[in-house]
């Protein structure tokens, strides 16, 4: 059974407010081929629960509070002394990981008694080669491992939280997966998914063959027959899948609220607007309620909200990860590196029938 947004704002018991994304850290403890946000490892950044309760006011703006996406929160040591704190100040509080270090009975009863309302979990597959492969050594395995401990820690302590909810990023390796992990979420408690596209930040000969733009119509198969499982099953799920809506990108620009929608906050505690595009200032500096009624988020918001206003113009985020556009599945140092001209070759290649992934082996072979 299909769950609407609003319904699934409904569950959660989320206010329609714009949501705050907060990093507590910066890097991750995997590594993922497809990933550029961490630091390859090397160190660890972190925002102290000190900090956090050094804010006082200012939550009460959001519907909800994001921790994780571009980072893994479970690095962070103080990271349940935080959403515990937030949830003191009356915040819903939701948390992204890849799971790897919810690995016994108490690491999964801290979970559910953190009071954390939503956990979203990156699970790309059910194979464990597949899932390995994309999650830099992690498998499928494992996660599920830690979804049983949440379950049975949910029913032990008669919980209803958290919700759980998985991301999925398809690429043609995990393709075929799709359907069957549609059903594993089913089964086991979930009530969202959301499936993105892998998008090649970073040249890699050994992602670049796995491209959707070199699969399109069985992508959008694919993600219509999810649709369909997710529509038939007993169960209510949210499923998204919007990404897939061909040219869905280029209907954004007139209705854009990016400014007021997602206010992020880095490890560091500097607080932005427009998906990173402009600094309002630092929280711990200035203050979280500070800086949301200040002067200059007031100013930002009048000059983005005049019709044909310089800043909108020319900002390319409603355009971007459109399914039909090569440059979304391929980013700039991808795209430079490989040359647009090769990558022409390679979908015509693709499209007469080619295994694509021997038109980049034998490429790459020969520069």
């Amino acid at each position: 059974m299909l769950m609407s947004g609003q319904e699934f704002g409904e569950l959660l018991g989320v206010k329609p407010l714009p949501n705050l994304h907060l990093e507590i850290s910066l890097g991750c403890n995997i590594s993922c081929a497809m990933c550029t946000f961490h630091d390859k490892l090397k160190k660890f950044r972190v925002m102290s629960a000190a900090q956090v309760k050094n804010l006082k006011s200012g939550f009460d703006y959001f519907g909800q509070i994001h921790i994780g996406d571009g980072s893994e929160p479970y690095i962070n040591p103080d990271l349940f002394e935080i959403v515990g704190y937030l949830n003191d100040m009356g915040a819903k509080v939701s948390v992204q990981t890849n799971a790897k270090l919810i690995r016994t009975t108490a690491d999964a009863e801290k979970l559910v008694k953190s009071g954390l309302m939503l956990l979203s979990l990156s699970v790309d597959g059910v194979d464990d080669a597949t899932v390995r492969k994309i999650r830099g050594g992690l498998g499928f395995s494992e996660i599920s491992r830690a979804i049983d401990l949440i379950n049975e820690a949910k029913l032990r302590l008669n919980s209803s939280t958290p919700h759980l909810a998985s991301n999925a990023v398809a690429m043609r390796c995990n393709l075929d997966e799709l359907p069957d992990l549609a059903r594993y979420l089913l089964d086991n408690g979930f009530c969202s998914f959301r499936i993105g596209f892998l998008e090649l930040r970073q040249p890699n000969n050994d992602l670049v063959g796995e491209l959707l733009i070199y699969d399109i119509p069985k992508a959008i198969e694919t993600v219509a027959r999810v649709r369909k499982l997710v529509e038939c099953h007993p169960k209510a799920m949210h499923f998204d899948d919007s990404i897939f809506q061909v040219g869905v990108g280029l209907l954004r620009r007139e209705q854009c609220t990016g400014y007021q929608d997602r206010l992020y906050v880095n490890h560091a505690g500097d607080l932005w607007t427009c998906y990173g595009k402009q600094k309002l200032g630092n929280i711990f500096e200035n203050g979280l309620e500070g800086l949301i009624v200040s002067d200059t988020y007031a100013t930002y918001k009048r000059q983005v909200t005049e019709p044909g206003n310089p800043i909108c113009q020319a900002c390319t985020f409603c355009q971007i990860m459109s399914l039909d556009k090569v440059t979304d599945h391929f980013g700039k140092p991808a795209l430079e590196y490989y040359s647009l001209e090769k990558i022409d070759e390679s979908i015509i290649y693709a499209n007469s029938g080619g295994e694509v992934r021997n038109f980049w082996r034998d490429a790459v072979l020969t520069t």
